[in-house]
């Protein structure tokens, strides 16, 4: 186990530093923020002194080296626009994210769970046909539009949710609904299948010709084998929703992650577009090394297939 779990741990940090270097590359190709910085009367010794202090004339390599010196010292640098650490804008950011995709996360889980056991365990039955309705219509419609509907109704025509931001319990149903409607349907028809491939195995009819009772036999025996396929997914719905943060949060004027990465990318604010994205990389890289670990735990022949 532990050398599986170190394998993948170098595959996680050779991808994290191939990210690192995509992500220099791209944000400059976005264009120059000296040009949103500077004001229209700026001489041109005025944009050169600023190019000085911000390093960027400097040739590209030297940049990347610094920025890889950085990186490696936990300096993620200042905001060229509102002038702040990067570090402190993400740690006001980054906890109103968690409280948004953390809840989102348990209820779909939690939700595809149950639905998609009962769905399994009822096959064909009217209950089974509306689950497999309310996956397929779930995955087709796409989360922006979710959360535009859910303002339009709840807060615009009814009036009863508010529309936007931080604030008391209600501010959180809207984003946490859409999120979790959104992710829902998809691990459902994963947990489904895998049940009925389960269910349909031969030591399950033999478990029944030998009296074990259908609750045993579901939860105990069934549950956990149909658990591989929609734990391998699970950390992929994960990171599918820090980063269908950013489409939430803008939405709903959600102060998290997402917005802060949106509003930066907007205005070329270098520091902090790297940051939040290799942020959101290592959320993303940690969760799928998470799962693995938990994939291999449910299933032995993995982890020595993979080592």
């Amino acid at each position: 186990m532990a050398r599986f779990i170190l394998l993948r741990v170098l595959q996680s940090f050779i991808a994290f530093v191939g990210i690192a270097v995509l992500i220099f590359v791209l944000v400059r190709a976005s264009g120059n923020p000296i040009d949103l910085l500077r004001s229209s009367t700026s001489t041109p010794e005025q944009i050169a002194n600023l190019q000085r202090e911000l390093g960027l004339d400097k040739s590209y390599w030297v940049q990347f080296g610094v920025f890889i010196k950085d990186l490696a010292h936990g300096d993620l640098g200042y905001s060229l626009v509102k002038q702040r650490s990067v570090i402190s804008m993400i740690g006001d950011a980054l906890p109103n994210t968690l409280k948004l995709v953390i809840p989102s996360f348990i209820i779909s889980m939690v939700g595809a769970v149950i639905l998609g056991v009962f769905a399994a365990v009822r096959r064909d039955s009217f209950f089974d046909n509306g689950i497999k309705f309310l996956a397929i219509l779930g995955q087709a419609l796409p989360g922006f539009w979710l959360a535009i509907m859910a303002v339009l109704l709840f807060s615009v025509i009814w009036h009863v949710l508010p529309t936007a931001g931080l604030g008391g319990p209600s501010h959180y149903i809207l984003p946490v609904s859409t999120m979790s409607f959104f992710l829902l349907p998809g691990m459902m028809r994963l947990v489904r299948s895998g049940m009925l491939d389960v269910l349909d195995n031969e030591y399950i009819k033999l478990a029944r010709i030998k009296g074990v009772t259908e609750r045993v036999l579901v939860w105990k025996h069934a549950f956990r084998n149909a658990l591989i396929a929609p734990l391998t997914a699970a950390g992929m719905i994960m990171a599918t929703m820090v980063m269908g943060a950013v489409v939430t949060e803008n939405v709903f004027n959600w102060p998290g992650m997402g917005r802060l990465m949106m509003e930066a990318t907007f205005v070329r604010d270098f520091p902090v577009v790297q940051a939040t994205t290799l942020l959101i990389a290592v959320i993303v890289l940690g969760l799928n090394l998470l799962v693995d670990i938990l994939y291999a735990y449910v299933d032995p022949q993995i982890r020595y297939q993979r080592s």
